[in-house]
């Protein structure tokens, strides 16, 4: 899908809003499909998570020590909820796989079906934990807070409630500014705009994901996300904004084998060259593609300038009918 996605970017031609704003939906599907593939599972429509994610980051220094002794206790149940609906996850993963290779027994779709209650039940109370830490007068400056409110946020998406989550990201957000959970959460709220067709939005939560602190992973994924809305949007402007986060995405080196940024690193790579040579100035080439640093610069720009050639080519003359 992700393939499929990319060959759309390097061609889009179409003015209108609403064909824009569906091209850009393929496009967050692409990325979750990518997520899933560098997890190793494909995402769950109704348990618990892929293996492998929903793995954050202990909570930051302590400004608040008295709350946040208090907050641990809240946390530790939140956090150890999470991780159970993991697990499920990871068991209904198994399942799905005997099934695919013919070895699933008689009972599989009975424990199917209890693993998926359970986990409905265990979100549920993972909500409630979280809920229960963030909305504590006496514990709005815990360290734990933060965490917590991304923990809230992702586990009322996973339940379908999209409003919910999307008004707990910007809580964390405007609350916590300077956390490290406040780019992640710009970048959730970017993909949540960027899925419901609201480009413009997407690419503001897209530049505040980049404006704090965040690490090469996140940067290139809040810049791959706004690529995409900026093609969805169009226009001469929005195309060259497009072309640079593609490009500084590229100019932030390779990500590790086998992860979602290298799948990403991958797909800039062949839209960048795909949108030059469809949009860009082949004059400024040089110029442009040296921005993307020694190591693929070059090769990079040597990818355009054999595309224009290929198109300047004359093509030959039909054989005359005899």
């Amino acid at each position: 899908m992700l393939k499929r996605a990319a060959k759309a970017a390097g061609s889009f031609t179409e003015p209108r809003r609403g064909a824009a704003r569906r091209l850009a939906a393929v496009a967050a599907l692409a990325l979750a499909s990518a997520a899933c593939a560098a997890q190793g599972a494909p995402a769950r429509a109704g348990g618990g998570a892929a293996p492998g994610a929903g793995a954050r980051a202990a909570p930051g220094p302590d400004a608040a020590p008295g709350a946040s002794a208090a907050a641990e206790p809240l946390f530790r149940e939140a956090e150890s909820l999470a991780s159970r609906r993991r697990v499920i996850g990871v068991q209904l993963f198994v399942l799905d796989e005997a099934a695919e290779a013919g070895a699933a027994g008689e009972r599989a779709e009975t424990r199917r079906a209890a693993l998926e209650a359970e986990a409905a039940r265990v979100l549920a109370r993972t909500a409630a934990a979280y809920a229960a830490l963030v909305d504590a007068p006496a514990l709005r400056e815990a360290k734990q807070r933060p965490p917590a409110l991304l923990g809230l946020a992702l586990a009322l998406q996973d339940s379908g409630d999209l409003r919910g989550a999307e008004a707990r990201l910007r809580q964390l957000a405007l609350e916590h500014p300077a956390s490290r959970e406040a780019p992640e959460a710009h970048l959730a709220l970017a993909n949540l705009a960027f899925a419901a067709g609201r480009l413009d939005e997407a690419v503001s939560a897209c530049d505040g994901a980049l404006g704090g602190a965040a690490g090469a992973a996140l940067r290139k994924r809040a810049l791959y996300v706004k690529s995409w809305s900026l093609r969805g949007l169009g226009g001469r402007d929005a195309v060259e904004e497009a072309l640079e986060a593609l490009r500084a995405i590229v100019r932030l080196g390779p990500a590790p084998a086998g992860s979602l940024e290298a799948t990403i690193d991958e797909a800039a790579e062949r839209e960048l060259v795909e949108l030059y040579a469809a949009h860009g100035d082949l004059a400024r080439a040089r110029a442009f593609f040296a921005g993307a640093g020694e190591r693929a610069g070059p090769r990079l720009l040597g990818e355009v300038e054999a595309r224009a050639a290929q198109r300047r080519r004359p093509e030959p003359l039909d054989r005359p009918a005899l």
